[in-house]
């Protein structure tokens, strides 16, 4: 269905950058569907990182499932990577708190966006694989649905022709992740780990939609590490929990807003809001300490959390808040020509979002 030709992909906008390559906008002219295309700079980057690049193509190679995302095809020119992938037009959950959500999503968009994440993620688990790096910035959204990305540290129970019951390793990416980690993987002991590690990792993703923040972004890593094992973690921040002014600039300074003002401000927001009990109960089981104490992603499907959902889809949702979505024909950065170098190329002014490519 897509071809192999980078002369068939009509690019029209850079969607973000970082060290290993570019992420675009374009549509693919002989089916006229838009698309995102990641193109990865293989001779720039090492062989570690290209191996990383490899370990997220082959994991979606291996999945089918509407909640995980997927790529249509990969292919290289010249000494570029091109991976072909569906258009997330809102960009992931992280690009969405920074756009529009920054004190944190409505409860409601939360339990949406969950249910869909728990049900790629009991999938995943039903097939023996753990991700090891769930957190807002691998939550893609569309106007209809939520799908789980960032599979490059994703692995599975199967070892050398046989099935081990807990892994010790910490992911080979994990610097990124260490805030969503559970305890027991940062502990690094002869106990292990299993895929209860990614319920944990949810239940820091709650908070971290919910508040507009990143758990622990104020934290040195050994203050996280010790909390964790303490079996301290963040809480959903409303008016039953928000903490005082001077703690508020503690929590938000990781987002340049350390000043007075700006944190009364957010505080208030917090105090004129309440989530429900069930959103509470629902993190806190999460969040447990102890794996065992954490509920399977498919009994979490089944909790009075997601009772909200029955009579709402995120296409209400984006729609009650304005979230809509550019004519993609009106959209067309004139400085990007696929007979330019597109690497050297800066996006103009024209584009309202701003997505975080990771």
């Amino acid at each position: 269905m897509f071809g192999w030709n980078i002369k068939d992909y009509d690019i029209k906008l850079e969607l973000s950058r970082c060290s290993n390559g570019v992420v675009y906008m374009a549509k693919y002219l002989p089916n006229q569907q838009y698309v995102t295309v990641k193109k990865y700079h293989l001779d720039r980057n090492d062989k570690q990182v290209t191996e990383s690049i490899q370990d997220d193509i082959m994991a979606m190679r291996l999945f089918s499932h509407p909640n995980l995302h997927k790529f249509h095809t990969a292919f290289v020119n010249d000494s570029d990577l091109y991976v072909v992938s569906p258009l997330m037009c809102f960009g992931s959950c992280r690009d969405t708190i920074r756009n529009i959500f920054t004190t944190g999503f409505p409860e409601i968009f939360i339990a949406l966006i969950m249910r869909d994440v728990l049900s790629g993620l009991e999938y995943l688990h039903r097939r023996g694989y753990v991700h090891r790096s769930i957190r807002a910035s691998h939550i893609l959204l569309n106007q209809t649905k939520a799908v789980l990305t960032g599979f490059r540290d994703c692995t599975s129970f199967i070892s050398h022709g046989g099935r081990v019951t807990v892994l010790h390793q910490l992911p080979p990416n994990s610097i990124r992740s260490l805030n969503w980690l559970a305890p027991e993987v940062l502990e690094q002991n002869l106990i292990g780990y299993t895929e209860k590690s990614d319920i944990y990792s949810i239940g820091i993703t709650c908070c971290e939609l919910a508040n507009g923040v990143e758990p622990f972004a104020d934290s040195p890593p050994t203050f996280m590490f010790t909390e964790k094992i303490r079996g301290n973690v963040p809480t959903l921040l409303d008016r039953s929990t928000c903490p005082g002014v001077d703690e508020m600039i503690e929590i938000i300074a990781t987002a340049n807003k350390t000043d007075t003002t700006v944190a009364a401000e957010t505080q208030q927001i917090y105090l004129q809001r309440m989530f429900s009990d069930e959103f509470h109960q629902f993190t806190e089981i999460c969040m447990e300490k102890k794996p065992a104490n954490r509920w399977p992603a498919l009994k979490l499907l089944s909790h009075s959390f997601f009772k909200q959902c029955r009579h709402s889809s995120i296409l209400d949702v984006t729609q009650r808040f304005g979230m809509q979505v550019s004519d993609y024909e009106e959209l067309r950065d004139e400085s990007l020509q696929l007979n330019k170098e597109l690497n050297d190329l800066n996006l103009n002014d024209n584009n309202t979002w701003d997505w975080e490519f990771d």
